[in-house]
């Protein structure tokens, strides 16, 4: 308990969260009952599944296999660019971002490979891929609870940005020179099946309880008891702060929506499907996109809008989304000063770019 308790303190997003929130009973008088509990039981069942199947390598032998069919730099960097993609969308983008920078970092110093333009790749796939499922990220999984779509809707609302973030990812990667590389590597992981399986079967549960087809609750105890029962060291890596840090979001936003001049204002921007679409995108960019969803969410019924508008508000700023400032964490403590401000330049460029591109399609898409 130690080690976690230890991590709680020195999250510094979880500080600057709470000191927003505390600020914020200055604007308004929250209310214990806008703290929406269904979306962290989700997250916590959530983050206990990911974490076993992290404690059991999934990820990191997938990684291996793909990279043992790379070529080249190119390859490389096009396989760790679908990996995240398609990892995010089960497995969250935080996830794919914790599993995949270090990865790819480590490769990219044996194998001499440009590390500011493909980083930069990975995290705009794990928020790309994460849009896709319910699960994905944090700001899908208020919004289902939110509004109670079930998968299938979810599913019609989010393939068209996940096909058209795939194709830009897909043409951005053929930036990277096609040079030669080394054979990777090969690392032995310990072989778990059975509590593979078990994990998948949480996994699954988790997700009815989601779709509120069994009651999101007792699941999510039965998820904890199970984890600790299959790896105790797996419960304590889970982002507790996470928890904490969406409280103290839900805090903010309850603040507000009891300020009578707030929430006239976000009630006038967001009148309409387009509204909500460029109000999300552009509050996305100063206050990141979760707390934007859970803001937002309580003025408007234009929900095809407002996914629109808070996925691809992730894009952008280093604040648009918890990931990218996880992502910058990470290198951070893996690389050197000049790496990271590369990394800078490199991150603001395409993601801006990117933005604009792809809110102008989601733009006309939402009209």
């Amino acid at each position: 308990m130690k080690a976690v308790t230890t991590r709680i303190l020195h999250d510094k997003v979880l500080w600057i969260a709470a000191v927003a929130a505390g600020l914020s009973l200055f604007v308004g008088r929250p209310q214990v009952h806008d703290i929406n509990w269904t979306t962290i039981w989700s997250l916590l069942a959530l983050m206990v599944c990911v974490q076993l199947l992290n404690g059991y390598h999934v990820l990191d032998q997938l990684s291996q296999q793909l990279l043992t069919h790379s070529h080249n730099q190119r390859q490389i960097v096009q396989y760790t660019v679908l990996l995240a993609f398609v990892g995010a969308m089960f497995l969250t983008n935080d996830v794919a971002i914790l599993t995949l920078f270090p990865m790819y970092i480590r490769l990219a110093h044996q194998q001499h490979l440009p590390i500011a333009f493909p980083t930069t790749l990975i995290v705009l796939a794990a928020n790309l891929g994460s849009a896709f499922t319910p699960f994905g990220n944090p700001q899908n999984l208020f919004l289902v609870a939110h509004y109670h779509i079930d998968g299938l809707a979810f599913l019609k609302l989010s393939t068209p940005l996940m096909l058209i973030g795939l194709f830009s990812l897909a043409g951005l990667t053929y930036g990277i020179a096609p040079r030669s590389t080394k054979a990777a590597p090969t690392r032995l992981f310990p072989q778990h099946p059975g509590k593979i399986a078990l994990t998948t079967l949480l996994f699954g549960l988790t997700l009815l309880g989601i779709f509120q087809i069994f009651p999101l609750g007792w699941i999510t105890v039965i998820v904890i008891i199970s984890g600790w029962l299959l790896n105790r060291a797996a419960i304590k890596q889970v982002d507790y702060g996470l928890l904490l840090t969406f409280i103290c979001f839900f805090i903010l936003v309850s603040s507000f929506s009891h300020n009578a001049a707030l929430t006239t204002l976000i009630a006038h921007v967001t009148r309409t499907p387009v509204a909500s679409y460029l109000t999300g995108l552009t509050i996305s960019q100063v206050i990141s996109n979760v707390p934007a969803t859970v803001l937002l969410a309580n003025f408007t019924n234009h929900l095809t809008a407002l996914y629109w508008g808070v996925n691809l508000g992730g894009l952008g700023t280093l604040v648009a989304s918890l990931a990218n400032l996880l992502a910058l964490k990470q290198l951070l403590f893996l690389t050197n000063r000049p790496t990271v401000r590369e990394f800078f330049k490199v991150f603001a460029l395409v993601n801006l770019g990117l933005l604009v591109v792809l809110g102008t399609i989601g733009y006309y898409w939402i009209r």
